[in-house]
């Protein structure tokens, strides 16, 4: 099976839409028989509720919070955004967009800075009108509006392609910490993730390829969409990839200067429904879904290749080696191995950090992944720099050769399947469900965060920003 992923021919590019296919379909048989179970963690010191009754929303995919007890979730194929309101579904959606959501496609991410009012990000792939043939992948910005409890005053921050498709469309974000930009919003590098949509250019490493084309690619940007300073890669000519440029000036005639690429902060992604920075070190991580085997969780220094389409999984097991990637110019040669695989597809998704959660100080040294395959969450502990995991036995390599040996490492089970997980202002984890419809509430035993109203909130973030740097120089 390893052989058939050294390079995707078409027949292999079916292939691996088919099984995506299948992953879709299998969300169907997930729900009556995730329903019929009760959701659990391994831990007897945890509580797992459900604060919704199952099948409330039609396909979630990701939520976050407004302030406690107060949060946006969105759902795939209607392109509505719901708010739940003290564990209240409110009568009406707080914004309707039309979106295409044929396979991977949909509304599918969400991020709220601290500025007051919030700025809320939705990444989707727009229609004319629902479910006609869609425009772009998208990211806009809204205003919410506490007075008419309405997202308003949407702005194009990024537009991205769609085609070919349907599938591997990424669409998560994530904010990094405030401040590192002032003037625009409140400050935050807004990173976000698209797929390779079945394109083989040079982002998906084939030197004699399109070039950047905006697929297969973690962008980072401020609020407005433009390039974060300091960003890994340096803009170069389109056929003559060794020679920099600022423009099309720099390029020989008939070439053009790859200016977008000073928007990316790695490449070589073939799909992720995962980006998660730890709180601890400031690090992004994201998951990566292979196309017959080898999944993957990273973590991705600035410039990362991540290998697709000739290196997934360890390059151990791979015929292939890094020399045969295209290094894209300002990085140099940046792939890495990723930091743990599953060589049976589980179709990993959401990654988060637990640092000071109310799950308690057991998980403060561990990230939480979820995935759709089995409805089950992963915890694997992380080494003493948490730059990659800390396990033994048969883990030890650090790719899990069988689902016996993923379960070594079962946190949660018995969910549908299981999109996003957010930690709350309360400290407890929140687990949507894009197969049974509902969000999950896990709970520790540890004291929950105190719930500070409006602007304390921004600052309650900070101070725990700072607290996780001294914790970490208390560790170094």
């Amino acid at each position: 099976m390893l052989s058939e992923r050294i390079h995707m021919s078409s027949s292999a590019r079916t292939k691996a839409v088919r099984i995506d296919v299948l992953i879709c379909a299998a969300l169907v048989a997930l729900m009556s028989a995730a329903s019929a179970r009760a959701q659990s963690t391994v831990d007897s010191s945890l509580t797992v509720q459900a604060i919704l009754p199952p099948g409330t929303f039609n396909q979630p995919t990701t939520m976050a919070f407004l302030a406690p007890n107060d949060f946006l979730i969105l759902e795939k194929t209607t392109g509505e955004v719901h708010r739940v309101l003290n564990g209240a579904v409110q009568p009406a959606p707080v914004l309707t967009v039309p979106v295409n959501s044929s396979s991977e496609r949909g509304l599918l991410g969400i991020a709220i800075n601290t500025q007051v009012p919030p700025s809320v990000f939705l990444y989707f792939t727009e229609a004319p009108v629902l479910n006609a043939a869609p425009i772009a992948n998208r990211v806009y910005r809204y205003t919410w509006s506490p007075g008419l409890g309405q997202l308003v005053s949407p702005t194009l921050i990024l537009d991205l392609p769609v085609l070919d498709g349907p599938n591997h469309d990424g669409g998560v974000l994530v904010l990094g910490p405030p401040g590192q930009f002032p003037g625009v919003g409140d400050g935050a590098a807004l990173y976000t993730v698209i797929g390779d949509l079945n394109r083989n250019g040079q982002l998906q490493n084939n030197a004699t390829g399109a070039a950047p084309d905006d697929r297969g690619v973690i962008f980072r940007v401020q609020q407005n969409g433009a390039a974060v300073p300091g960003n890994p890669f340096t803009p170069y000519c389109s056929v003559t990839t060794a020679q920099t440029c600022v423009n099309d000036a720099g390029c020989a005639v008939g070439q053009t200067c790859q200016t977008r690429v000073a928007r990316y902060y790695a490449y070589g992604v073939r799909n992720s429904f995962g980006l998660g920075l730890d709180p601890v070190t400031g690090a992004l991580w994201d998951t990566e879904n292979g196309p017959a085997s080898m999944d993957e969780i990273n973590l991705v220094p600035p410039g990362m290749n991540s290998g697709w389409i000739d290196l997934m999984g360890p390059d151990s097991l791979d015929p292939n080696t890094p020399a045969t990637l295209f290094n894209m110019p300002g990085a140099g040669l940046t792939y890495s191995d990723p930091e743990f695989s599953f060589t049976t597809t589980v179709a990993p998704t959401a990654i988060v950090f637990p640092d000071g959660s109310s799950l308690g100080s057991a998980y403060d040294d561990v990230a939480l992944v979820a995935e759709n395959n089995n409805g089950q969450i992963y915890a694997l502990p992380l080494n003493p720099t948490r730059t990659g995991f800390a396990l033994s036995g048969t883990l030890a390599d650090l790719v899990a050769d069988s689902q016996t040996q993923a379960n070594e490492l079962l946190f949660g089970s018995d969910f549908g399947a299981v999109t996003d997980l957010e930690f709350g202002p309360d400290g407890d984890l929140y687990a949507v469900d894009i197969a049974l419809g509902t969000v999950y509430r896990i709970a520790g035993p540890a004291p929950a965060i105190p719930v500070l109203p409006g602007v304390a909130l921004g600052l309650l973030v900070a101070l725990l920003g700072a607290a996780a740097v001294a914790r970490l120089a208390a560790r170094s």
